[in-house]
This record gives C-alpha cells, structure tokens and sequence, in this order.
C-alpha cells in the first residue's frame, strides 16, 4: 500500500441510530448545567472520558439573531469593495491583499483580523479555501463584544475545564468562522500536544453532512499510542507530526445541532471539518482556552 492511500484511511462516519446514541451521551442542557451540581460533574467527567461533549441551548437565540445581522452587515461593507472604515478596525486580509500571514501573527494581532483563506500556493489540500476567518471579532463593535461575550459563556466554561482537566485554562483567542461552500478541508488532526480546549457556538443550524459539520473521535485524546503511531508514520513519509492519517478501524461523530448550542472539545483529539455542498453556509463562534 503506498503512502497516500495510508494517509486518506479515514474513521467511520457513524450514522443513523448509532450516531444518535452516541451524540446523546455526550450531551447536556446548558440550564441543567449551571442549576445541577450533578449535571455539572457528569458533563465535566464526559469531557474528559470522551474528549468532546455536546451543551444544547447555551447561547440565546436573541443573542444568535444579532450577532449574525452584525456579520451580515460586515460581509455587506467587505464584498462592497469600500473598507476604508473596516481598515481602521481590523487587518484585512483578502484573497488579493494579503497584509499578515501565520496563525501566530493573526492571534497576536492588535486589532480583528478578517483573513480569507485562500487555496494554497504549492496545492496542498486542506487549504479551507472558501472561508472567512476572523480573529479577535468581539473588536469590530460594541454591540458584537457584548453578544459574543455573553454567547462564549466564558466563566462557566472556564470551571467546567478546571474540573475536568485539573487545569486552570485561559482564553488564547476568540474567532469567527464562516463557511461558504468549503470542500478543500483538512483532514483528521489534533491542534498540537498540548492542553488545549475550544468551545464552539452555532451561529446557523447544522443538521446534515452537507452543512459541513465538526467531526471528532471520540476517545482519540486518550489514545498515546495512537497518536505516536501517527506521528511515526507521518514522518517517515513527510506529513505534518499533527495528522491522524491512520484511523483505519476507528470510529467518528458529525455534531449536528441548532443555532444556540454549543461543543466544547479537547484538541487533542482527531478532529476535522466535514466538506460542505458548494452552496451551504455555516457559522460558528469559537473560543481557544489555553494553560
């Protein structure tokens, strides 16, 4: 077998009834969460067992309405070729201006970042071509910082990562993702070694394969000599160390859920995006929390 057919072995999908109860144990009410200690501990414990967890009707669906009328205007100014006000407020990096380049310098920017991924140079898949990523989006306004600070849940999110993880664990970087038709997707990866979680918010209902789902394994953050198994093979045939290219045998989850809920899950694990339908859109609010 070469190494290209070894490093597309993905997981299984789960699907129908098999998906259901799966999704169904990892998910939680986010009212039962904060008014039962009980709630609390087995969600935390859930996390920290299954690596991801799943917390209906965090975020309220006035809030929801506002942020993506907010985002709906910003895409409106951005596409209307006029950014003079937007170029006061953040870095534009468009797929024909390019003014900042690497995650590092997007986290560590001043101001928001609106950076569009483009297909890459050397046509390497992966490339989230299609998407609209925006660091740091609670900066564009006053009306954004307050809704998307209150949609993050941060503080209650911040104890339930201490409980589960024994760690104390920071906000890194808040983002924006919005999908529009993305099909060039990276494949099952962790987001390096270390403890790291993200919280995701749906902005927009995610109910089939089409809209794009997030996608994790569960368990696969446990899973040591998995990952060194990976990380062997990766290079010797020259994949980046933080690829889960051989997940023959393992098994996946798409998270389908409404506008409103919210994943939490560890970075660790093998997770991806799924391909979208040349005509889906999805948005998500995301959080990074680090030691």
């Amino acid at each position: 077998m070469t190494s290209t057919a070894i490093a597309t072995a993905r997981p299984t999908l789960l699907e129908g009834k098999a998906l259901s109860q799966e999704v169904e144990s990892i998910s939680f009410r986010f009212g039962d969460l904060i008014s039962n200690r009980r709630t609390f501990l087995t969600a935390a414990w859930t996390l920290r067992r299954q690596g991801i967890i799943c917390l209906r009707e965090a975020a309220p669906a006035d809030l929801i309405a506002s942020i993506n009328s907010d985002v709906g205007r910003l895409l409106e100014e951005i596409e209307s070729g006029e950014h003079a006000r937007l170029a006061s407020l953040a870095y534009l990096n468009l797929p024909d201006q390019r003014v900042l380049k690497g995650y590092n310098q997007f986290r560590d920017a001043d101001r928001s970042v609106i950076n569009y991924r483009v297909k890459r140079p050397d046509g390497r898949s992966g490339s989230d071509a299609g998407m609209i990523d925006i660091f740091h989006p609670e900066r564009l306004s006053d009306s954004l910082n307050r809704n998307i600070q209150a949609c993050l849940q941060e503080s209650v999110i911040q104890r339930l990562l201490l409980l589960s993880s024994f760690n104390r664990m920071r906000v890194k970087c808040r983002n924006l993702y919005l999908n529009r038709g993305v099909q060039d997707t990276r494949s099952y990866h962790c987001d390096g070694r270390s403890l790291k979680f993200k919280s995701f918010v749906y902005l927009s209902d995610v109910q089939s394969l089409a809209d794009g789902p997030y996608c994790f394994v569960p368990r696969s953050q446990r899973r040591r000599r998995l990952w060194w198994r990976n990380a062997r093979f990766n290079k010797q045939n020259g994949l980046g160390p933080f690829e889960f290219s051989q997940l023959q045998g393992a098994e996946a989850i798409a998270l389908f859920a409404k506008a409103g809920d919210m994943v939490l899950s560890s970075q660790r694990g093998a997770h991806c995006g799924h391909p979208q339908h040349p005509q889906a859109r999805r948005a998500v609010l995301v959080n990074m929390f680090q030691r």
